[in-house]
């Protein structure tokens, strides 16, 4: 059995390196890891280059863009690394999506594991996650426990979260509770609209039958369109809860609280909840558009003037490129 593990790197390569480190303890599956990284203007592809050629063996497969390294380790049980260059940033849809196409082709993987890059992960997460789409092969996206990595007590989701259409507003299940703690897989399962990006576990067959994830959202929302298109597609969203993740939330972006988002965070948020409501809730239309009036007059008042300024042209169809980084 063989997973096909997926990273996405944004000006962020000491926290990929970080990930890669800890996949390297994983136990009881065989992986190999497909790295995007990002067109990042910071040199972390100097910087993740220098950490892989350290460990492996360094293969230019292709020197044109995209540009694309193959990692091989010395010992055969190890895993194989390619790292892809995009020139640009793509995205996390569309990024996560090229690094799937350029997969070494003799490696065929059954599972393919969507992960954070700002993430590190248990010996036994993969694992554990497989077991769990193994015990009901209806299972199209599984899930895992999310513990910030700053807090290893404390839960940031388990699995993923609770969408209301009617509002766009996401709450992420388990926030904020004490780890270790009792779940209950299957009434978390049914109160989850969708995985979190997070972490994804999908297999080929899944890939196959719904696609990839779709490349218009540019950042957020995307892992609700995924969850639509699987359940149209008879698949329906699973939970490992003992498979734990360790998350560095919104290290790249800044996308945690609501008063340190950065303006990328909130453009793409506004934009991504409009697109997902007008593809999947045309009817929750008038009520998303009034929440996020609300919104913005909420931004005003807490003194980010410049903020709701572009979240209004956003709201209104006058804005269409995103603020400056």
């Amino acid at each position: 059995m063989l997973c096909k593990i997926i990273l996405v790197n944004w000006k962020r390569a000491a926290d990929t390196c970080a990930c890669i480190t800890s996949l390297e303890r994983t136990i009881g599956i065989k992986w190999f890891a497909v790295i995007c990284e990002n067109g990042s203007p910071d040199g972390s592809a100097t910087q993740l280059q220098d950490f892989l050629a350290k460990k492996y063996t360094e293969r230019i497969r292709s020197p044109i863009v995209p540009q694309v390294f193959d990692y091989y380790a010395e010992n055969a049980f190890a895993p194989h690394i390619t790292l892809v260059l995009s020139p640009t940033n793509l995205g996390f849809a569309k990024g996560n999506n090229l690094a799937y196409h350029y997969a070494h082709a003799d490696l065929k993987a059954e599972f393919v594991w969507f992960l954070n890059n700002d993430t590190e992960v248990e010996p036994d997460t993969l694992s554990r996650m497989i077991e769990r789409m193994k015990q009901d092969p209806t299972i199209g996206i599984c899930g895992s426990t999310i513990v910030y990595a700053h807090d290893r007590k404390t839960i940031q989701a388990l699995g993923g979260a609770a969408y209301y259409p009617w509002s766009g507003i996401i709450r992420e299940i388990g926030q904020g509770k004490t780890w270790p703690c009792t779940v209950n897989v299957s009434e978390i399962e049914a109160r989850m609209h969708y995985v979190s990006g997070a972490s994804m576990l999908v297999t080929n067959e899944f890939i196959n039958r719904v696609g990839l994830m779709a490349e218009d959202y540019f950042l957020y929302y995307e892992e609700i369109d995924w969850a639509e298109r699987a359940r149209k597609a008879g698949f329906r969203l699973g939970y490992a809860s003992q498979a734990v993740i360790f998350h560095k939330e919104g290290a790249a972006l800044g996308s945690g609280k609501s008063t340190h988002r950065s303006m990328l965070s909130e453009y793409y948020g506004i934009l991504g909840r409009l697109t997902v409501t007008r593809r999947f809730f045309p009817w929750a239309l008038p009520s998303v558009y009034l929440f996020s009036l609300l919104q913005i007059l909420r931004r005003y008042m807490q003194g980010y003037r410049t903020r709701a300024r572009m979240m209004a042209e956003v709201l209104l169809g006058l804005r269409r490129t995103p603020p400056e980084e």
